[in-house]
């Protein structure tokens, strides 16, 4: 496994174990809300009147505004104090989970999950270099493990709690639960997270890279978005005016001295291949998060507390296999874990999309869980492979270029696979559809099915690619 080039952790690291158990309750909070969102989605669609295609962007703009603003808040933590802004993320994640639960429309609840997904990047962006610098390389990829264990008990809270909420009380309590997390997470970082000065501090902040960076990403995700279901002229203007943005903004980081974005990062051949895997593995989680519980409640008719149950498999597995995973990667290095994992995965995505009618409970919960198994193996090493890979004052900018890989990869398997899904519906049905057919399971299926076979392919490119990049270091070896 690869080590921080710098070598030594930081001084807080005394209190290391202190710092990840902070760290992890903001991991938890977030990802308990994304499981609890998913799970809930088809009951707030009846609720609010809206259809796939509209009740998607819950989950999609959430995810699109954090990738947005996930480089700059990384770039402020490793020039300001990830510690900083790693609070202030926390902070703007709460007041956005009490903006959730007051809401009352659709546009008003799409609203106030974009300033989640302020508050979650600002956080994201800080919490894995927070957590490498505290960790020596020796146990690096155990405390990973760790974390990934806590992304995967969010998960597995979210759609028992979802499930539970939605049943018994209004939809809108599902985000009120983030409230007192944050307090406690922000209570307790008051006197763990240590408070000392970045290695890369007194340089200047890229401001003009920021305001390009931003709204670029923005206008282009939300364009590409929105065209899925209606390619107007304005749509089609604001991916054109988002993608100059984001061209200006790379011409213009080759020139700054002190850039938002170190290209020069992506020229070393293993960093790139371990993110493009990451992204990947992230598009097939999208996946099978957002078409899981429409076809456990729409098409099998599974309540929304039933459904919260069975989609527990995904994440107890998860919190099972992540810290073995981060723990044996510790000891045998983390290339052949990442490959097993990504073959695994897409395996199982490839079985889950054979799920039909008559599929048994058991075979949902085997091909759900090995799917999960898949990832949970992949992603500890594929993390400590990351982080380990750049200097110390790296760490902040790697951990956001990471974070970024996650949620654009969500974003683009929940846009993508929602156009796939929409697509291959309307020829089933001979026409246009946009939601699930009452009484026709059968259109939904046959859309569903090409959905995972697609999705089980372009995993399988993320295996080839991590292979590739085993091969290479073994003969790099020799």
């Amino acid at each position: 496994m690869g080590d921080v080039r710098s070598g030594a952790p930081s001084a807080g690291s005394s209190n290391k174990w202190a710092i990840l158990f902070t760290v992890l309750i903001m991991t938890f909070m977030a990802t308990l809300d994304s499981s609890i969102v998913n799970v809930a989605l088809p009951v707030m669609q009846k609720a609010l009147g809206a259809g796939l295609d509209q009740i998607q962007w819950i989950s999609s703009v959430y995810l699109l505004t954090m990738c947005a603003f996930l480089l700059v808040f990384g770039r402020l933590g490793d020039l300001y104090g990830k510690v900083r802004y790693f609070e202030i993320g926390v902070v703007i994640f709460s007041i956005g989970s009490l903006m959730c639960g007051m809401s009352t429309s659709l546009p008003a609840l799409v609203a106030s999950r974009a300033v989640q997904g302020i508050g979650g990047a600002s956080a994201m962006a800080n919490n894995m270099g927070i957590i490498t610098e505290a960790f020596p390389a020796r146990e690096r990829g155990r405390a990973l493990g760790l974390l990934a264990s806590f992304v995967a008990l969010g998960m597995m809270c979210g759609p028992v709690l979802g499930g539970f909420i939605v049943s018994m009380f209004p939809w809108e309590g599902i985000f009120l639960i983030n409230v007192p997390v944050g307090i406690l997470s922000l209570v307790i970082g008051h006197f763990t997270l240590p408070r000392s000065t970045p290695e890369c501090a007194g340089q200047s902040m890229d401001v003009k890279g920021a305001v390009l960076l931003v709204p670029g990403m923005l206008l282009t995700f939300l364009s590409v978005t929105m065209m899925q279901g209606n390619a107007s002229p304005a749509a089609a203007l604001a991916l054109v005016a988002g993608v100059l943005m984001l061209v200006f903004f790379g011409l213009h980081e080759r020139r700054v001295e002190h850039p938002l974005v170190n290209l020069a990062i992506f020229s070393d051949r293993h960093f790139a291949v371990n993110v493009v895997c990451l992204f990947i593995s992230f598009v097939a989680i999208g996946v099978y998060e957002l078409m899981t519980p429409f076809y456990l409640q729409d098409a099998r008719g599974f309540d929304p507390g039933a459904s919260g149950l069975i989609f527990c498999v995904i994440p107890l597995v998860n919190a099972v296999a992540g810290p073995i995973s981060g723990a044996v990667s510790d000891r045998i290095g983390c290339n052949l874990l990442t490959v097993l994992g990504l073959g695994a995965f897409s395996v199982g995505l490839y079985l889950t999309g054979t799920l039909g009618m008559t599929s048994t409970l058991p075979q949902i919960l085997f091909y759900l869980g090995l799917a999960s198994f898949g990832t949970s193996i992949f992603q500890s090493p594929n993390n400590s492979l990351i982080m380990g890979s750049v200097s110390t004052e790296m760490l902040g900018f790697a951990g956001s270029v990471s974070a970024l890989a996650r949620y654009l990869g969500m974003a683009v398997g929940i846009s993508g696979s929602t156009s796939i899904l929409y697509g291959q519906m309307s020829i089933a049905a001979g026409r246009h559809v946009t939601a699930f057919v009452e009484g026709r399971p059968d259109i939904f299926l046959y859309g569903y099915h090409i959905v995972y076979v697609v999705t089980a392919a372009l995993v399988l490119v993320g295996f080839a690619l991590a292979m590739g990049r085993m091969i290479a270091r073994r003969r790099s070896r020799r």
